[in-house]
Parts: structure tokens; C-alpha cells; sequence
């Protein structure tokens, strides 16, 4: 496990595909505007986040938590 102080873009971009993927799934309730509008603020957000860690299983496979 290991803490990340950098927000690359493609971990930036890599995250926001995760956000916008589990937003649909489960916020049924938002519309495709208003969720493409909320996703405008969330590369910010992400930069944002004091502590952020990566764990990797046996595979060798990212899965980064916030």
C-alpha cells in the first residue's frame, strides 16, 4: 500500500472514468446533463483529496480508494 502526494492526468482521468461509471449505476435519479455538469468539478476535486492510496492484490491490479 502506498500514499500518493502527485495527481498524474491519467490518474485523474483514470478516476474520473471510475466516478462517472459508478454515478450511473447508482444515481438513477440524475440526468445525463446534470451529470456531465457535476463531472466538471471533479478533476478538482480529486486534486483536492489530502491522502489518497493505491492497493495492489496478487495480480498485480490497481485499485485506488479514496
Amino acid at each position: 500500500m502506498k500514499e500518493i502526494k502527485d495527481r498524474p492526468a491519467s490518474l485523474i482521468k483514470h478516476l474520473l472514468t471510475v466516478w462517472e461509471s459508478s454515478v450511473k449505476a447508482t444515481h438513477l435519479f440524475l440526468s445525463e446533463d446534470e451529470t456531465e455538469n457535476i463531472k466538471e468539478y471533479i478533476p478538482q476535486a480529486i486534486k483536492e483529496i489530502p491522502s489518497l492510496t493505491i492497493i495492489e492484490n496478487e495480480n498485480q491490479i490497481r485499485q485506488r480508494l479514496l
